[in-house]
Parts: structure tokens; sequence; C-alpha cells
């Protein structure tokens, strides 16, 4: 089955760290101004689909950020 299938619909920091990113990284990920955090409460998500979507536009752009 294809990653993207298995993956929850809304990513937490855990979840990027089932992706490889550390601790630091998937926080830091999260604060970033450029990614599309949906914030409920205290808490910070990510839309799958918006996750791939912001890793595709970094590949493309080149970004190294």
């Amino acid at each position: 089955m294809n990653e993207r299938n298995t993956t929850p619909e809304m990513l937490t920091a855990e979840d990027l760290q089932n992706f490889g990113f550390t601790r630091s990284m998937a926080y830091n990920f999260l604060n970033r101004e450029d990614v599309p955090v949906i914030r409920i409460g205290k808490r910070k998500f990510i839309r799958k689909e918006k996750f791939y979507e912001w890793l595709e536009e970094q590949e493309r752009s080149g970004n190294k950020n």
C-alpha cells in the first residue's frame, strides 16, 4: 500500500518524526511561517495533502531551508 494511503489525514510532530525528522526538526517545521499549519487549541497539525504539496514545492524551488 502507498505511504500516502496509510498516513493520517492530519499530521502531528510525532507523525513527522515517523517520516525521519528529529523531534526538534518536527517542531521547528511546524513553527515556520511558510508551512500551512492548522492550530487547534495549543496543538499544531498539517493536513497530509498540504504537507506533500509543500514538500514538492520545496523540491521544485530548490529551497534549502
